[in-house]
């Protein structure tokens, strides 16, 4: 094929190659040298210098492409020859195959608010997952806590429960009271535990940290008839006391009675937020089951016998706040002096305001008398605080309790007293005394103003 053959080329390439007309010069090339021509898309031309072009910051969106430029060697003056498009293939000429242009934008961008709404996107998708994740976790570990009781207060509750209460009836009652939280759940469960109405009628102390099922089983309707036993517990007994004669009438086991009685459980009553929980006090609840004639049914939980006497003790001193107020004593010290009254003169109402009289003179002159030196508060934590163990810290608390140790009023109360000592500890007596003994075998006192006084009433007696 004849090298010097041109290729007609179409309006387009021809377009291509004219050098834009303006102030710029030509510039010179070699034939069949490839040539890089920066050009903006659709426009028809520029004035600009290439060199310029190159330089502009403004480039953005101009395209680049590599052509081959076939230019006419000057020297030849042989005109163009048609190619005959009819002519059979091996006839046609031999055509230049023009390289692929190469295409591309090194100053595209991509969008950056696409960007953005993508990742804003999918971190919220990342936070609703997250925050559903967490929603389902609480609820479900809400209703496994609600069923299984894993972490509770410590709380008895009383309710009551009559003869005609369905189980819906019931798990209301409940969820009312505080011991659940799904009441539609309690009922599926006693259905589904075959433990459905009729209950046991009447009053059921109960727990917030019984499960499901133990709250069904306290409630569950006996099959056997209950026995009752009547209980009089006189005034001064202490709690181990009080818990051998619960024993004794079959109404609890005393091991499990003092339990509960240290537990610390709330059983819901007002007072309670007096009671003090000191780490001094030996038995927290002791002076507050208040002494009366009681009527329990046989092998009942501890905590029923509990509410019971507490709830009696609850209407008493309801009646004596004002007088508290007035003498500037709380219900702690109140119920720890009228122990001590109570455990001097049980059962001699006159004498007991005497024998506060006594230790009412000695806590207002405590400088020359620190000490109540009362001998049942002595015998008290010999013969219970010790008794339960000769531990370090038994030991720490019995001289807490014995003032014959201690100034003032020991940690606690050292029995449950009644009425009349309350009223004494609180109506005392107007007297100068300072010492008081008495004859155990008569039941007489003798007090005395001074030391020397007493002495001799002491000598009297034996």
């Amino acid at each position: 094929m004849d090298k010097n053959n041109k290729i007609p080329l179409s309006d387009e390439q021809q377009a291509e190659q004219q050098i834009p007309v303006g102030d710029t010069q030509p510039f010179e090339h070699t034939p069949g040298e490839d040539r890089t021509i920066a050009f903006e898309a659709g426009s028809q031309g520029s004035t600009d210098s290439v060199d310029d072009i190159l330089e502009d910051d403004t480039m953005a969106g101009w395209e680049e492409e590599t052509v081959a430029v076939n230019v006419e060697d000057p020297g030849s003056d042989e005109e163009e020859q048609p190619v005959d498009e009819d002519a059979p293939d091996e006839a046609k000429p031999e055509e230049d195959v023009m390289p692929p242009l190469k295409r591309r934008n090194p100053f595209k961008r991509v969008p950056k608010r696409v960007y953005h709404r993508g990742r804003l996107f999918s971190l919220a998708y990342v936070l609703v997952t997250v925050t559903m994740c967490v929603f389902a976790s609480v609820m479900f570990l809400r209703v496994f806590n609600d069923v299984l009781a894993f972490i509770t207060d410590n709380r008895a509750i009383t309710i009551s429960i009559d003869e005609s209460d369905t189980t819906d009836d019931v798990a209301a009652k409940l969820k009312d009271a505080g011991l659940i939280k799904y009441d539609w759940l309690f009922s599926y469960v006693a259905k589904f535990e075959g433990t459905v109405a009729p209950y046991e009628p009447g009053e059921h102390t109960l727990n917030d940290n019984m499960n499901y099922m133990e709250l069904l089983n306290e409630i569950e309707k006996k099959k056997t008839v209950r026995e009752t036993v009547q209980i009089t517990f006189i005034e001064g007994l202490d709690i181990d006391e009080i818990a051998a004669l619960l024993e004794e009438n079959n109404v609890c086991d005393a091991d499990d009675f003092i339990k509960e009685v240290g537990s610390g459980s709330d059983y819901g009553f007002d007072f309670e937020d007096e009671i003090s929980h000191s780490s001094d006090i030996f038995y927290p609840l002791e002076g507050y089951l208040f002494p009366d004639t009681y009527e329990f049914y046989t092998n009942s939980a501890p905590a029923d016998v509990i509410v019971k006497m507490m709830g009696n003790f609850q209407n008493k001193i309801d009646t004596v706040q004002e007088l508290m107020t007035e003498m500037g004593l709380t219900q702690h010290q109140t119920i720890t002096l009228a122990s001590i009254i109570q455990a001097e003169a049980s059962g001699d109402p006159e004498n007991m305001k005497l024998v506060s009289s006594v230790y009412w003179n000695r806590l207002n002159d405590a400088e020359n008398y620190p000490m109540l030196q009362s001998d049942p508060t002595r015998d008290y934590a010999n013969s219970v605080i010790l008794m339960a163990g000769k531990n370090s810290e038994n030991q720490r608390k019995a001289s807490l309790y014995n003032t014959y140790e201690c100034t003032g009023l020991p940690a606690g109360p050292i029995c449950n007293p009644g009425m009349d000592a309350i009223m004494a500890a609180l109506q005392p007596e107007s007297t100068a005394y300072y010492y008081f003994c008495s004859n155990t075998k008569t039941g007489e006192f003798y007090y005395a103003e001074t030391l020397q006084a007493h002495e001799q009433n002491v000598d009297q007696i034996n």
